[in-house]
């Protein structure tokens, strides 16, 4: 093709995507497309990165962690609420004939609130859905965080991390089990002919790729994912990933295609918010490159959060600040409406009933923590759009997917199977409503329905197995991280980092047993009595009450019996 055809190709393609965003400014439209296409190349990402370089020192992937960290000093150091073991499921690499560690390799992985995951690197066979691949994955023995509570682990959908996940917190910190260097007696247990030290930490591939990969072929440990891309979406109260693109049943209109601007995150451009038509991003730079957020599309991520500063310069206002001034209070808002966002050059609405939560009277809109350059797109997006993530042509680009949710689309339950999808007849393609899409693409289609359970609008679950014959764990599923780990047993031919929080050890299954039995019977006897003392105590308390109560209503001509409402009175508070 010749250098003018593409040239009118790409003009034309520019006028049908100027046509079909509507409610915007040309200038707006302009911006939103010159951008995208600069994002498209791997020198225009580097422009794009060096222009925002200037004002900020760290990419936006690293800026998501000061979430946390303000979180944390807002709240103080440490938990009240502990992480409980006992409620996960724990996976045992002595009942897998096909389980192999990997040698030299850590899994230590550091959080803002001082909590860790602690491990080695493990290789096993990992199946999602219909598909499964032999896979290193993190076996996390060591954790204290009470965000993993009644879960066995966490698999991130997010993109592999270029550097070394931060480190555990120092000796001393984060419930006192020890950081990298305060390990002691725990090296004594480590692989023969390994060293004193912990070898370099570097996060195994995120599972996505790993079911994806070039290397895999289909074999009896192997049956991959024919494409590198999954949709997600949720209700109110379910969720739905969809392997291998997206399902043409599940969206209503146009399914709407814009790169990322970097390879780091699934970071979008962001042209405009409004709020009850009033623009919160009022951009201060006349270079129409500059006049744009990054805006990460993040099902960890609740609600919608917006920078509470002009963005070192980028702005003059902060758009929190703004919001607020509209609404005058954020739980109890003055002003109802909707928010319209421009994400690439198209405009999509968060419905009032969305972002409000009418059962607990709260705002899901945040502020932004110091240093964080743009939005954080979060599940009041993903309840009213499906998002398509597609990696295929990953790293040389990344194409998200945006569209309306078919309400009738039914959701599975997540106690139900995952269930194949019909395979999509190359003559139906053609009629697929689709925006303007990079020359020669092909638009994934889903192979696979994966349940989610979503808790509470705030976390979503999934259902993975690991090992020969499988075990079945339940696991945090997040857009925003690319870890890997399940929750596992210490074994005498594995690394050990910490404490083996979930059983196992040097020592074996054996000494386990029996000290664990030991401790068991010792705990009994002492509850047992603190039990009857306790008992005692509150039967008397309880006799001494009935007596007292029985007598009053005798006074006063009541029933006289235990349970008549002239007892009950006293065990419940009058409602008003």
């Amino acid at each position: 093709m010749s250098r003018m055809t593409g040239h009118c190709l790409l003009a034309l393609v520019t006028a049908l995507l100027l046509v079909s965003c509507l409610g915007l400014t040309p200038k707006q439209r302009a911006a939103a497309e010159r951008i995208s296409l600069l994002a498209r190349t791997a020198r225009g990402q580097r422009e794009l990165a060096m222009e925002h370089s200037r004002l900020f020192a760290h990419p936006y992937s690293e800026l998501i962690d000061s979430n946390a960290a303000a979180e944390q000093q807002e709240q103080g150091e440490g938990f009240d609420i502990p992480f409980y073991p006992g409620n996960s499921t724990v996976y045992d690499p002595l009942k897998s004939s096909t389980f192999t560690v990997v040698p030299h390799a850590a899994f230590m992985l550091g959080y803002a609130d001082n909590t860790h995951l602690k491990g080695f690197q493990g290789n096993d066979v990992v199946q999602l859905g219909d598909y499964y691949v032999k896979a290193d994955f993190g076996a996390v023995t060591n954790c204290d965080s009470p965000d993993f509570n009644g879960v066995d682990g966490i698999v991130g959908f997010g993109l592999p991390t270029k550097n070394a996940p931060a480190p555990p917190p120092p000796s001393g910190m984060g419930g006192g089990m020890g950081g990298m260097g305060g390990m002691g007696g725990a090296m004594g247990s480590m692989v023969p002919g390994m060293s004193s030290q912990p070898p370099p930490n570097t996060l195994p591939l995120p599972l996505l790729f790993a079911l994806t990969s070039a290397s895999v072929t289909d074999d009896v440990n192997d049956h991959k994912l024919d494409r590198r891309a999954f949709s997600f979406f949720s209700t109110d109260d379910k969720a739905e990933i969809h392997l291998g693109g997206f399902d043409p049943e599940a969206i209503t209109g146009q399914l709407f295609l814009t790169p990322t601007i970097t390879t780091t995150d699934y970071s979008v451009v962001a042209l405009s918010l409004k709020y009850n038509g009033v623009e919160l991003l009022q951009f201060k730079s006349p270079n129409p490159r500059m006049r744009y957020l990054p805006a990460i599309m993040d099902s960890g991520t609740s609600c919608l959060v917006m920078p509470d500063s002009v963005v070192g310069g980028i702005l003059t206002d902060s758009p929190f600040s703004a919001w607020t001034g509209l609404v005058k209070v954020v739980d109890a808002p003055a002003v109802r409406a909707d928010f319209h966002l421009n994400l690439g050059g198209r405009e999509f609405v968060i419905p009032f009933d969305t972002w409000y939560l009418s059962d607990t009277n709260q705002s899901c809109v945040q502020k932004a923590p110091p240093g964080f350059p743009g939005l954080l797109i979060g599940d009041v997006f993903f309840r009213r759009y499906v998002v398509m993530f597609d990696l295929s042509r990953y790293p040389e680009m990344i194409l998200i997917g945006m569209a309306e949710r078919n309400p009738d689309y039914k959701v599975l339950d997540f106690y139900e199977p995952a269930r194949k999808l019909p395979k999509v007849v190359a003559s139906k393609r053609p009629f697929l409503n689709v925006s303007r899409h990079p020359p020669g693409y092909d638009v994934p289609f889903a192979s696979d329905r994966i349940p989610v359970y979503n808790q509470l609008e705030t976390q979503y679950f999934i259902n993975i197995s690991v090992g020969t014959p499988r075990q079945g764990f339940t696991v945090i599923f997040d857009t925003g991280s690319s870890v890997f780990g399940v929750f596992t047993r210490c074994i005498p031919d594995a690394p050990n980092y910490g404490h083996c929080t979930f059983g196992g050890g040097p020592a074996g299954d054996s000494g386990l047993l029996i000290s664990g039995a030991v401790f068991v019977a010792a705990i009994s006897v002492v509850f047992c009595a603190v039990g009857i003392a306790v008992n005692i105590y509150y039967r008397r308390q309880h006799e001494e009450a009935e007596r007292k109560t029985r007598a009053k209503s005798r006074a006063k001509g009541g029933s006289g019996s235990a349970y008549g409402a002239e007892v009950l009175s006293g065990y419940y508070q009058p409602v008003a």
